[in-house]
């Protein structure tokens, strides 16, 4: 099957200017009007502190493909995940589990 994704980023920063003040009702709003599910979503992360914070994403993720990047100065780790998603909640509940690993920024 192929893949096919209109990849539209959307900015963390934009979302508290939604119709709600809960960011998540407002992220599920976005994702909904830019993303097309079924499909697959790439999840954006940083992470700062050492790699059992990697260690601690493939808990949540632990059959999605990853990639690393690291920083050139070695503090920072860019981690893109591939996993296949059915709706805007099953994103949400991802980025809510990561949100609480210290070191880690959502992007």
């Amino acid at each position: 099957m192929e893949e096919k994704r209109i990849n539209k980023d959307i900015e963390l920063t934009d979302i508290p200017e939604g119709k709600s003040t809960d960011i998540y009702v407002n992220l599920k709003e976005k994702l909904e009007s830019v993303e097309r599910f079924p499909g697959v979503y790439n999840f954006k992360f940083i992470i700062t502190g050492g790699l059992d914070k990697i260690k601690d994403l493939r808990a949540i993720l632990p059959d999605d493909e990853f990639m690393e990047q690291p920083s050139k100065t070695g503090k920072y780790v860019s981690i893109t995940v591939k996993k296949q998603v059915q709706n805007a909640d099953e994103v949400i509940a991802v980025y809510k589990q990561a949100g609480n690993i210290k070191g880690i920024m959502i992007l």
